[in-house]
């Protein structure tokens, strides 16, 4: 793609919308703020990624309670 023309004008952009049907076109409301969050559950129980405890103290030669 690459740029054909480039308006300045507010006078000729607005001529060109208002033929387009876009000028007087209205925003959408803003979302309800009460709104319930989504009933969405995530399953864990087959995650690949190891428990902390598997991990956190993997290493004997600098444990977690020596850092505590």
């Amino acid at each position: 793609m690459r740029v054909l023309a480039f308006m300045e004008k507010p006078e000729i952009i607005k001529k060109i919308l208002q033929n387009l049907g876009l000028w007087e076109r209205k925003a959408r409301p803003p979302p309800r703020a009460n709104t319930s969050p989504p009933d969405d559950h995530i399953d864990y129980s087959d995650s690949r990624v190891p428990a902390c405890e598997d991990y956190l103290c993997s290493d004997p030669d600098h444990p977690v309670e020596a850092s505590v």
